[in-house]
């Protein structure tokens, strides 16, 4: 698998999950009183309920923390802090590539499910399995959860930039651009674009990557210099 390739497609580890946890009848003080009992038992039942959301929620969260810890376990003979360890990095590359595909298919429809689903995908690409690795990276795409939907979509047209097929990953970007995220950023998207575009649209990536140019925002002036020097040189 080419060393580019792997760094393109990898991004900053999009499994740490924040719950929040809410005392439902605490927060509805008020309404019991005024309306007594029996609305403090359908307040009961909500509250409950939601527990109940909350506690699943949990599980789902522990279960990809879980697969995570077999992504990051240690390679050799043993682990000198004690935790997981595999003898070679091939062996514990199948290992993590099932924890994450046992979650992605236990909590199917979640977004714990299509995160675990989009570091399977990950790992596919990082084996050379590039064709099982676009097949997840489709499936992240289509999630019900915009952030990780986007995540899906921008890992799906980043592996085709790498592939050199622009036009294929040129929607991906527009509408990454015209829908951005708290994942993905509309700066992102763009400079993404323009890379997808420098040779079949040149003057309208100079015109992204310039108007990026001159936001006062370091990161993002950085990129588009980057990008500007790719297509100068080109």
């Amino acid at each position: 698998m080419d060393k580019q390739l792997r760094e393109q497609i990898k991004h900053d580890k999009f499994v740490e999950e924040v719950t929040h946890t809410v005392d439902y009848l605490q927060g509805h003080k008020a309404q019991v009183k005024k309306y007594g009992g029996v609305v403090a038992a359908v307040l009961v039942v909500a509250a409950g309920i939601y527990g109940f959301m909350n506690y699943q929620a949990s599980k789902r969260q522990d279960d990809l923390r879980q697969a995570t810890l077999v992504q990051d376990a240690f390679v050799g003979p043993q682990n000198p802090n004690g935790g997981l360890a595999y003898a070679t990095q091939a062996e514990k590359d199948v290992a993590a590539l099932k924890a994450y595909s046992d979650v992605a298919s236990k909590h199917s429809g979640s977004r714990e499910g299509d995160l675990a689903r989009y570091s399977a995908a990950t790992l596919l690409c990082d084996t050379g399995k590039l064709a099982e690795c676009e097949a997840g990276f489709k499936q992240v795409a289509a999630s019900s959860d915009k952030n990780t939907s986007s995540l899906g979509k921008l890992s799906l047209a980043t592996l085709y930039l790498a592939q050199k097929k622009g036009e294929q990953a040129e929607p991906l970007l527009r509408e990454l651009v015209a829908n951005p995220t708290a994942v993905v950023s509309k700066e992102q998207a763009q400079i993404a674009l323009a890379r997808a575009i420098l040779k079949t649209k040149r003057q309208e990536a100079e015109i992204i990557l310039k108007s990026l140019q001159a936001l006062d925002r370091p990161a993002v002036t950085r990129a588009a210099v980057g990008v500007l020097g790719e297509m100068m040189n080109q």
